[in-house]
């Protein structure tokens, strides 16, 4: 491998990761293991004992904010249409479980049950409406309501002695419920307050993962969208600033308040993970919103997946709940939307087997990439050709590495050659690479979806689950990976057979194989449809290695070329003028020291 590659390998392998470094931060600050975080537990444990935190349910009445309990018989309802299925209590008149029929857990899956995904479910998990009436506090959670479900099956409307009713509406198929809050006889010169509260249940193979994206987003009138990762015990505020839509985004799924006109003036969400022990639930979360005093406040419930071109259907923005890219790598998300997105549906639209759709879907990737790879390929043979010209200014030169840099400089310039030929290439496919690193492990098309040995493309494929943990590794061998590394390793060696190399520099010559070596530990975790197309990627770039090399490029064409160019006048190239001036400014302070020291 030449020089001016193995920075490009070296400059490839620092972007890697400062990309991970801040992928992991913008997400989630990288949280730790839910079975290793003891200090967290220790601070969530007390901070919840006894469920007295504030943030997780409505407060209690005391003797200045009484509230009136009416005795009614608890009640269940149940709404459903062709995807949801969500039952309701008449105590509080707010829904307790939401079963996505469409749709089941890992565990489910891999049992091959028929069992629906439960998406929230328990005691912590409601909504409390609190408003003055008489000077007294009332909290709706706290009141037994009369409730009458329509003759469709598809409405339930609530009542209750105070003239305070609530109304769900579910239509015939889809994920968004409308819900309607008439304020009766309450005193409307208060603001009401909304508590909600939720957790998030485990529902995917890795627990761990499954903690990295859950989040809480929102898009806020003026400051646009915005999330946070519920890594740590953490509280939002949003004084005096209109709420467009408060998600509590899992992996996969999320929960969705919208309301309709501007019916939250400010808000505040806390949350923080769940128990060390516990393995059933991922994070806790809670919300305390403002509402205007009107005689009725109408928003929407979404309960449902993280589809992109389900979510951007609803014209509100909420398809940034999928994380097509983070923080600094922001422009991205062009390259996903434009790109990467289209043709995925396209090709998903043809061919049902997604593992099928993610190879041919790497092929059109790097055929839209060989232009790039062709030029770094001829820039590697044109560093080769000068081959024996390199050897006589090492030999003429011996150990004096700067008067080498010179004429080195000198002979690129008088061949055409660019010092930046074999790295710059790769550099611009990187967009390519950050860009699918953010859609695969989001695209709930994946999910649960099989492909040879892989049994759900969103997770990480396993071909030996290991007794014990091996650190930076994990506790299973995929084999998606295995193969990614080994042939990144092929790769390397092929390029090394087909260029010059640096001997005198050790770094160089093992510079090819640290990023390999990184992989395994890097990708392990990852969705296998991931290090599946990283995988097909390096078989397609070795096939086009082999075929451009051996029946496109002809080494001989290109010295007599370049020996042909040195006796013509050379066009003024102000990079390598620069780059050229540098080695001579500098061969100059060297020799200016040396004098001085003699």
């Amino acid at each position: 491998m030449d020089k001016n590659s193995a920075i490009g390998f070296g400059l490839l392998m620092v972007l890697l990761v400062i990309w991970i470094v801040f992928n992991k931060q913008d997400e989630s600050k990288k949280p730790k293991d839910p079975t290793q975080n003891t200090e967290l537990v220790k601070d969530s444990l007390q901070q919840t004992s006894s469920d007295s935190l504030a943030t997780l349910q409505s407060p209690a009445p005391d003797s200045t904010t009484a509230t009136t309990t009416e005795v009614i018989a608890a009640k269940e309802s149940i709404l459903e249409n062709e995807n949801l299925k969500i039952t309701f209590t008449n105590q509080g008149a707010y829904p307790t479980k939401v079963e996505l029929k469409s749709f089941k857990t890992y565990k489910s899956y891999e049992n091959k049950t028929d069992k629906s995904l439960v998406l929230f479910d328990g005691a912590k998990n409601f909504f409390d409406f609190e408003y003055q009436k008489n000077g007294l506090t009332q909290n709706t959670k706290q009141k037994g309501f009369s409730g009458t479900v329509d003759a469709s099956g598809q409405s339930i409307s609530y009542t209750n002695t105070d003239g305070f009713g609530i109304s769900y509406t579910l239509p015939k198929e889809g994920y968004m419920m409308d819900v309607s809050v008439t304020t009766g006889g309450i005193d409307k010169s208060k603001d009401m307050t909304l508590f909600w509260n939720g957790q998030s249940l485990h529902t995917e193979r890795s627990k761990y993962t499954e903690a990295l994206y859950t989040q809480v987003c929102y898009d806020l009138v003026g400051d646009g969208y915005d999330y946070y990762s519920i890594t740590d015990k953490k509280t939002e505020n949003f004084e005096n600033l209109g709420i467009k839509w408060l998600s509590f985004k899992q992996h996969f799924f999320n929960t969705t308040i919208v309301p309709q006109g501007d019916a939250f003036n400010s808000g505040e969400v806390s949350s923080f993970p769940s128990e060390k022990e516990d393995t059933t639930t991922i994070s806790n979360f809670s919300a305390k919103l403002s509402l205007k005093p009107k005689d009725q406040l109408d928003f929407k419930i979404f309960t449902g997946p993280n589809d992109y071109k389900l979510l951007k259907s609803y014209d509100n923005n909420m398809q940034e709940i999928v994380p097509l890219s983070y923080g600094i790598f922001g422009f991205i998300k062009y390259i996903n939307k434009g790109l990467i997105l289209p043709l995925f549906n396209w090709l998903s639209s043809i061919f049902s087997n997604m593992g099928v759709v993610i190879i041919i879907l790497t092929f059109i990737i790097r055929l839209l990439m060989s232009p790039f790879t062709y030029k770094s390929y001829v820039s590697s043979a044109k560093m080769k050709a000068l081959k024996p010209e390199i050897d006589e200014l090492k030999e003429k030169h011996g150990d004096d590495k700067q008067a080498f840099g010179v004429d080195q400089m000198k002979l690129w310039k008088s061949a055409g050659v660019s010092p930046l030929g074999g790295c710059l290439p790769a550099l611009l496919q990187m967009p390519i690479f950050f860009a699918l690193f953010s859609f695969f492990p989001h695209a709930i098309e994946l999910r649960q979806k099989s492909f040879a040995w892989a049994t759900d493309l969103s997770s990480y494929d396993s071909i030996l689950k290991l007794p014990f943990n091996i650190p930076m590794y994990g506790d299973h061998i995929s084999l998606f990976t295995i193969l990614f590394a080994i042939t990144s390793i092929l790769l390397a060696l092929y390029s090394m057979s087909n260029a010059t190399m640096d001997q005198s520099n050790p770094v160089m010559k093992y510079m090819p194989f640290i990023m390999p070596i990184m992989f395994l530990g890097i990708f392990n975790k990852f969705a296998a449809a991931l290090t599946l197309y990283y995988f097909v990627s390096n078989l397609i770039t070795l096939g086009l290695q082999v075929i451009i090399r051996k029946f496109i490029i002809d080494p001989d064409k290109i010295r007599a070329k370049i020996l042909a160019k040195k006796n013509e006048p050379q066009k003024e190239n102000k990079f390598m003028k620069k780059m050229q001036e540098l080695q001579e400014k500098q061969t100059q302070q060297t020799q200016s020291r040396s004098q001085r020291r003699k």
